[in-house]
């Protein structure tokens, strides 16, 4: 079984510690931080919904830090067939929350 490493992606610096917390159970993996609001992300990225679909068709895991809705608007126009997409976090700014929005329990 093939494990894809997840890309963490957030849209504040109010998510930045929550992200590291995350990073630190996937060592691999790369903090994603909206350019004009985030400092200190591994990667930035202008376009949220332009890099969420990216990483969505690179098969990638996504654990997003942000409300649900945002994730569900702008990968539902990718969501075809069921169980043969990667997995799909929406994790509270806090990390008080974890929602599986698209979860194959053979990628986690």
């Amino acid at each position: 079984m093939i494990v894809k490493t997840p890309a963490i992606v957030i849209l504040g610096n109010g998510s930045l510690a929550t992200a590291r917390r995350i990073q630190q159970l996937f060592p691999d993996a790369l903090i994603h931080g909206l350019a004009a609001r985030v400092e200190g992300a591994d990667l930035t990225y202008t376009e949220f919904g332009a890099t969420l679909r990216q990483l969505y068709q690179q098969d990638t895991p996504i654990i997003a830090l942000c409300a649900a809705g945002i994730v569900i608007r702008t990968l539902a126009p990718l969501l075809l067939e069921k169980g043969v997409e990667p997995p799909v976090l929406a994790v509270a700014e806090d990390g008080s929350a974890v929602v599986p929005l698209l979860l194959s329990l053979i990628h986690i």
